[in-house]
C-alpha cells in the first residue's frame, strides 16, 4: 500500500475506505449393540459449500480475472456456492459417519486489495457424535507476495452434524452449520476471526458414480382466493397490493477522511477517535458481514518511522434505529471487535465490528478510540499513516 502524500489523502474503493491518521510533535441400562454393515466405499456424491456469502459478494466486486474461478471439477451453483465432486472415502449409513474427499479448486482473486486465496480438495469428516470437520488445501498470497502460506488439508471449519438422509443406501448430510477455525482464519488472511459462522455445508456420498442430491420437497399449492360474489350488497371491496422488493447493496461510508491525534512526546501515547463509519446491509440476504482494519507504518517528512503495530484501538458499535417496524422475526445486531493494545495493534488485520448471519440487515455505526504508542526512540516531527477499513 502506497504511503499517502499528505494527512488529508483518502483512498476510496469497492468495499474499503482508507483514511489518513496524523499525530503532531473462550440407573445404568445394558443393551446389545446392533450389528452394522461394513462401511461403504465412495464412488459418487458431491459437496455444496460457498465458504461465506458476504466474502463471495465482496470478492466479486474486485478486479480479479475473473474474481472467482473454479477448476478441476469444481463448478459454480446458481446461488453462487460451489459444487465439488466426490473422489474417494468411506461412509456408514447406519452409524451416520463418513470420511469423504472431494475434488476441485476455487480461486478468490482481488489484486487491487493484494490477495489471492486458493481452496482445493475439500474433505468432510462426520464422527457420528454431532461433530465434524471440513478440511481443505489452502494457498494464500497477499501483500504483493510478501505474505505466503500453504496448508495441506487444514481444518478450515468445524461442523455441527445431524443424522443423514438415507435413500437406497446413499447418504446426504444437509445444511450442516459450519464455524471458522483459527487455522481457517489464518488461511483466509484474517478477513474473519475464529468462531465466525460460515455458509452451511451439504455433503452426499454414494457407492455409485455421479452426484447424489437430496430430493427437493414438493412446494405446497397455494390456496385459491375465494372470488367475491357479485351483488351481495355488503358495501365492501378488497384490493390486493403487491410490491417487489429487490436486493440492494452492502455499503460502507465514513463521516470523515482524516483523524488528528493528540500531541505526545516519546514514551507517551497519542489519542483520538476514528471517524464513525456506517455499514448498510440492504442486500436482503441477511448473510452477515465483517469490517476489518489495518494501518500502514507511520512516517514523518524527516524520515522518522513508527511501527504500525503501535496503533491500538477500542472498537464500539451500535445499530442505527429506524422509525419503520422491522419484518417479523428479523433482528439487527452488531458486535464491536476486540480491543487491540499499542505494540500488538493494527499492523495486522483486526475486526472493527461485525454482524452475524441472520442479524445483519439494516444499518449500523462503528467507531473506535485510537491509541498510538510513541516509542522513546522517535524523532520529533509530524507522522502520518493510512488506515484501510475493508468490508466483506
Amino acid at each position: 500500500m502506497a504511503t499517502p502524500q499528505g494527512p488529508h489523502r483518502v483512498a476510496l474503493r469497492a468495499g474499503a475506505i482508507a483514511g489518513a491518521i496524523v499525530v503532531g510533535a473462550a440407573a445404568a441400562l445394558t443393551a446389545i449393540a446392533p450389528a452394522y454393515a461394513a462401511p461403504a466405499d465412495v464412488a459418487g456424491g458431491s459437496l455444496d459449500w460457498g465458504f461465506k456469502a458476504s466474502f463471495r459478494s465482496y470478492v466479486s466486486t474486485g478486479n480479479g480475472n475473473p474474481p472467482i474461478a473454479t477448476s478441476g471439477g469444481a463448478t459454480r451453483n446458481a446461488d453462487g456456492t460451489f459444487d465439488f465432486p466426490a473422489q474417494s472415502g468411506t461412509y456408514d449409513a447406519a452409524a451416520g459417519t463418513a470420511t469423504v474427499s472431494y475434488g476441485g479448486t476455487v480461486v478468490f482473486s482481488y489484486p487491487a486489495h493484494m490477495f489471492e486465496i486458493t481452496l482445493a480438495n475439500p474433505k468432510v469428516v462426520v464422527d457420528g457424535d454431532g461433530t465434524g470437520s471440513l478440511l481443505a488445501d489452502v494457498d494464500l498470497v497477499a501483500n504483493n507476495g510478501t505474505t505466503e502460506q500453504h496448508l495441506d488439508q487444514a481444518e478450515v471449519a468445524t461442523l455441527v452434524t445431524t443424522a443423514p438422509t438415507v435413500v437406497d443406501g446413499d447418504v446426504t448430510f444437509s445444511n450442516l452449520a459450519a464455524t471458522l477455525t483459527a487455522e481457517g482464519a489464518s488461511a483466509f488472511a484474517g478477513f474473519y476471526t475464529a468462531g465466525t459462522a460460515l455458509d452451511p455445508v451439504t455433503a452426499s456420498a454414494s457407492t455409485t458414480a455421479g452426484p447424489t442430491e437430496p430430493t427437493d420437497p414438493t412446494d405446497p399449492t397455494d390456496p385459491t382466493d375465494p372470488e367475491p360474489e357479485p351483488g351481495t350488497g355488503t358495501g365492501s371491496a378488497t384490493q390486493q397490493i403487491k410490491a417487489a422488493v429487490t436486493g440492494g447493496a452492502l455499503t460502507l461510508t465514513s463521516a470523515g477522511a482524516s483523524v488528528t491525534l493528540s500531541a505526545a512526546t516519546p514514551g507517551q501515547t497519542a489519542t483520538g477517535n476514528l471517524n464513525a463509519v456506517t455499514v448498510s446491509d440492504l442486500r436482503g440476504t441477511n448473510s452477515g458481514w465483517d469490517l476489518v482494519g489495518q494501518v500502514t507504518e507511520f512516517a514523518s517528512a524527516g524520515g522518522g518511522k513508527i511501527p504500525a503495530a503501535n496503533l491500538g484501538w477500542t472498537p464500539s458499535a451500535a445499530v442505527v434505529n429506524s422509525n419503520l417496524a422491522a419484518a417479523d422475526g428479523v433482528r439487527n445486531a452488531v458486535t464491536p471487535g476486540s480491543p487491540a493494545a499499542p505494540g500488538s495493534g493494527l499492523g495486522t488485520s483486526h475486526t472493527l465490528c461485525k454482524a452475524e448471519t441472520g442479524s445483519s440487515l439494516g444499518s449500523s455505526t462503528c467507531g473506535a478510540a485510537l491509541n498510538l504508542g510513541i516509542p522513546e526512540s522517535s524523532a520529533a516531527g509530524e507522522y502520518s499513516a493510512v488506515l484501510t477499513l475493508t468490508l466483506a
